[in-house]
């Protein structure tokens, strides 16, 4: 541990973890919005270059234009969840000291439950935005189905996180640490 000029214990390695997933997940967000302005021809044109990409691998008629931008709203949103999520969870190791541990009041009862909620929320209200911007966009239409499509990316992620989390503290002998 390093000490700052506050005399307060802040863990660097875990500063510099969270300043980075922060970065890529800001960066990622700017992504999502960037390829979201695209006009509608380009949007379409992207697709289809990835739909002929994947024919030449796997056969003419293996996949179709909405396959492919539908998987791709749950990798896209998938990618993100599992950003904010390091990002969120780096930011939290940063101090040792625990002000929610110490709060009176719990309504998330550990840390993983924090991080999972934080990120979750992080990734939806970027997904309606950005579908909320599509509206503006020549050739696209912003779709409430494809903010439900992005949470399917979004929970399969978060469960996945919780399932590696129960089996690595089964595989370490531990419980996790709950707030009561």
């Amino acid at each position: 541990m390093a000490k700052n000029v506050n005399n307060t214990d802040i863990s660097i390695p875990d500063l510099i973890a969270a300043l980075f997933f922060w970065i890529l997940t800001v960066g990622w967000i700017i992504l999502l919005f960037y390829l979201s302005n695209e006009n509608g021809i380009t949007s379409t044109e992207r697709s289809n270059a990835a739909v002929r990409f994947i024919e030449s691998i796997f056969g003419e008629g293996a996949v179709t234009d909405i396959v492919v931008r539908k998987v791709a709203h749950v990798v896209e949103y998938s990618i993100l969840t599992v950003l904010s999520f390091c990002a969120v969870r780096f930011t939290n190791r940063i101090s040792v000291v625990k002000s929610y541990a110490e709060s009176p009041v719990k309504i998330i009862k550990s840390d993983n439950e924090m991080y999972i909620a934080i990120s979750m929320w992080l990734s939806l209200l970027t997904a309606v935005v950005d579908e909320y911007h599509q509206l503006f966009v020549d050739g696209r239409d912003g779709s409430m189905k494809d903010v439900v499509i992005d949470s399917i990316g979004i929970v399969i992620v978060l469960i996945i996180i919780r399932i590696i989390f129960s089996i690595h503290l089964r595989f370490i002998g531990s419980k996790e640490v709950r707030y009561e």
